[in-house]
């Protein structure tokens, strides 16, 4: 039987986690924009300094999820899983609009630079996808973790895949965006 400081814990990692990643996200939409505008100027030093912050904030991102879902299965099936639930049916961070803005225009748009980047980007953009599908994995891991063959909440129960392959998609389809060939 847990405890109630158990699921407190459990419930504060939880929130903490994705109060962390909004910021993040945020955060990246203002590097990026900034990315943007010094390879419109053609300052090249500057935008590879861009690209670095914003590789530092995807490790971070990807250390937020795993310390985010560092609780036991009990404490996420009795606890954590239903709160969601009962704040929202369908829970998910996908629905924020600053997640929707960074994904939508703010990447779309820096697509041609990771497409084609110019030397002086081609290594601090490889370093960026790296820690980009590391982030994924690392999403998946606590999709994996507390999910495992089942759909995620926004999905719901008829959905043809589970919260993992359903972040396998989103991996694939963003680092698309970024310019990684992906084998069919």
């Amino acid at each position: 039987m847990l405890n109630m400081q158990e699921l407190d814990q459990a419930r504060q990692r939880w929130q903490l986690g994705h109060h962390l990643f909004f910021a993040y996200v945020q955060s990246l939409i203002l590097i990026c924009d900034k990315l943007q505008k010094q390879v419109d100027a053609g300052d090249l030093s500057a935008a590879r300094a861009a690209i670095e912050e914003a590789t530092y904030l995807m490790w971070g991102v990807s250390v937020t999820f795993k310390l985010t879902g560092g609780f036991s299965q009990a404490a996420y099936d009795g606890y954590v899983r239903p709160n969601m639930f009962e704040a929202s049916e369908g829970f998910s961070g996908l629905w924020a609009q600053d997640h929707d803005f960074l994904v939508k225009k703010t990447m779309r748009q820096l697509k041609p630079l990771f497409a084609n980047p110019p030397d002086e980007l081609a290594l601090a953009v490889q370093n960026f996808r790296q820690a980009f599908a590391i982030m994924y994995d690392s999403h998946k891991f606590v999709c994996d973790k507390f999910e495992g063959g089942e759909p995620s909440l926004l999905m719901g129960a008829e959905a043809q895949k589970t919260a993992a392959e359903m972040i396998d998609t989103f991996k694939r389809n963003r680092l698309l965006v970024l310019g990684v060939p992906m084998p069919e």
